[in-house]
């Protein structure tokens, strides 16, 4: 396994299938490891399929997941779950232990959407638009649209486990009813469908302070959340290898990183999103 994957953006039409049956393969697995888990509490009873059931597994759950503690990596390359290798390629928040219990998880959510949807299917996440967000991830997909279903999983866990945006019971639950809804042909389909929250544009490298980037942010997001945005800035402005990162205005932030790159850039503005913005 190549220690450092490619992210789902740059993969070939070949290598995102492959990607597809990798992530499928990984589900049974992790659901007996979480059906292990709740065993071992005399909880098992809890995995019977519904919408409701969410509630008491995200309850059960979310207490056990911790953070990592200095000096703790977690596994990197093939010992992580696909959908984290090609996407964020490390786990930036969740300790080992509590990544295989979201691991699990994930496939809990999908058992529960896919029972709820029964005419959706897998597929590779694919848009015309340039920067769409799920291009080459394992979508579930109707007429109505396809949902990437392991990175929200991940992103309410990441934000529970922080204390950021701490999630109650219910959370769970009311994404997979509403994706359900979606994917039976109810509902309203998302704007993030059609336009992405994130467009990060490299811009010509400066010759004194080096490459820079334009980010782009989706309109709702930048005045719905602008506090949001200022913090994401000031915290970005820390990470190694960013230089300078300043908000040009609403929508806009401008940012300097010599040893970044377009991708790496969007993947963790988004992250910081996931779990810093309640629903």
């Amino acid at each position: 396994m190549d220690p450092t994957p490619k992210r789902y953006e740059d993969l070939t039409k070949q290598e995102a299938a492959a990607a597809l049956k990798e992530f499928l393969a990984e589900r049974d697995p992790a659901l007996a490891g979480l059906r292990q888990r709740l065993g071992a509490d005399g909880q098992e009873h809890m995995l019977d399929g519904t919408v409701e059931s969410l509630v008491q597994v995200w309850r059960w759950a979310k207490s056990r997941l911790l953070t990592q503690q200095p000096g703790q990596e977690t596994p990197s390359g093939g010992s992580t779950p696909t959908w984290l290798r090609h996407f964020l390629g490390t786990e930036p928040t969740l300790s080992p232990e509590s990544l295989d219990l979201v691991d699990g998880l994930v496939s809990y959510f999908c058992r529960v959407v896919e029972r709820g949807a029964p005419n959706a299917q897998w597929q590779v996440g694919y848009h015309r638009i340039k920067s769409y967000r799920w291009q080459n991830h394992p979508v579930l997909a109707a007429d109505r649209g396809e949902h990437q279903l392991a990175a929200m999983v991940a992103g309410i866990a990441r934000g529970q486990a922080s204390g950021g945006v701490p999630s109650d019971d219910g959370k769970l639950a009311r994404a997979a009813t509403a994706i359900i809804d979606l994917l039976n042909g109810g509902g309203e389909e998302e704007a993030a469908d059609d336009e992405p929250v994130v467009e990060v544009e490299e811009l010509d490298d400066d010759p004194h302070r080096g490459r820079e980037f334009e980010v782009a942010l989706r309109e709702d997001v930048a005045h719905e959340h602008s506090r949001t945005v200022d913090r994401l800035v000031k915290k970005l402005a820390t990470e190694e290898g960013v230089t300078r990162a300043f908000r040009e205005d609403r929508e806009v932030l401008l940012v300097t990183a010599p040893t970044w790159d377009a991708g790496r850039l969007r993947d963790w503005v988004l992250h910081y999103f996931e779990d810093h913005i309640r629903d």
